[in-house]
């Protein structure tokens, strides 16, 4: 099993940094967790949000490019309805090219009403645009002239240069943890990357709809947190993890969106076992051990730095999981 870290560069008032600091010390980070055997690194997007939640995921992705040199570099997901695919497929293959053919990419609807509305896309057409994204990446990438008809875009004899360093592009994903997720999914022959409230039966709909070229690939995510002892290791990312939550929580809200993850909670005793990992090493390989057996997937990723922790508290921890976890799952 591989094990990826996955950055947000979000910067609540409440532990703020000057934004410079953030971003180089987060990018010193990642460029230190290659160093560690993390096998890949995740970039994720949203747009006009108070904490500055990294709304531009290849100038980030552009830099971890020239900075790393082994790692796969992931985004997790692009939001696919808000970016012209051609556009998107241009820089995509330009990073791929920088990186040395190391890029995948996560692609998923978005959910957040007020970033549809800013930026004048109808949210009722997510589900249809991603679909043609999926399509149209796979035909820009050819690196050949290409005409595509569709409900939303439609080019004659277009060309996208230049190609990705991979023939046919880099690994698609599809993030979600929905059964619309899983068909869509499925239905592309994409990978799936469901989130951690995903239920057995999304991975379900994924491996029995699947009708790729290979095998299903499914990667998927949790907070992991290591200390010394499992009460230390809450004492440390407890506020962190929570300020997450109850974000993503108002997201959700502003939605409409009921899924498994529950209301806001002000106590870590409320969060799912099933989807925070923390404690020692000890008690983390024992809950990814479960967690595998139950859902199959071949790639863990993990927040590297939940919002607001110091870069010390996180690195302790990220060297803690490298050292101890990591060698009891070789990829």
């Amino acid at each position: 099993m591989r094990f990826g870290v996955w950055y947000d560069f979000r910067n609540p008032r409440r532990w703020f940094l000057p934004w410079g600091e953030l971003y180089q010390g987060l990018l010193d980070q990642a460029v230190w967790a290659e160093q560690l055997g993390y096998d890949s690194i995740w970039v994720s997007e949203h747009h006009f949000t108070e904490d500055g939640y990294l709304p531009s995921l290849v100038a980030m992705l552009a830099v971890l490019g020239t900075r790393t040199s082994t790692a796969r570099l992931g985004t997790a997901v692009y939001l696919a309805p808000l970016h012209h695919p051609l556009r998107l497929a241009e820089d995509i293959a330009v990073v791929d090219q920088l990186s040395g053919g190391r890029v995948e990419i996560g692609i998923a609807p978005g959910y957040r009403p007020s970033e549809f509305a800013v930026l004048g896309i109808p949210r009722r057409e997510r589900g249809a645009r991603t679909d043609e994204a999926i399509e149209l990446l796979r035909l820009a990438w050819r690196g050949e002239p290409f005409s595509y008809e569709g409900r939303h875009f439609s080019f004659d004899d277009v060309v996208v240069t230049p190609p990705p360093v991979r023939p046919g592009g880099p690994q698609l994903w599809v993030g979600g943890s929905s059964v619309h997720a899983a068909a869509r999914a499925a239905r592309h022959g994409c990978g799936f990357m469901p989130d951690s409230g995903a239920t057995d039966d999304v991975y379900e709909r994924y491996r029995s709809g699947f009708r790729g070229s290979g095998a299903p690939r499914v990667a998927t995510n949790r907070v992991l947190f290591a200390a010394s002892s499992r009460e230390e290791a809450w004492a440390l990312c407890g506020p962190h993890v929570l300020e997450q939550f109850n974000t993503y929580r108002r997201w959700f809200a502003e939605a409409e969106d009921r899924d498994s993850h529950g209301a806001e909670v002000e106590d870590v005793a409320a969060l799912s076992p099933e989807h925070y990992f923390v404690g020692t090493p000890d008690d983390l390989i024992a809950a990814i051990e479960r967690s595998r057996a139950r859902y199959g997937y071949e790639e863990l990723v993990f927040w590297a730095r939940p919002p607001g922790m110091p870069l010390e508290v996180a690195n302790r921890s990220l060297e803690l999981i490298a050292r101890h976890v990591l060698p009891e799952f070789p990829s």
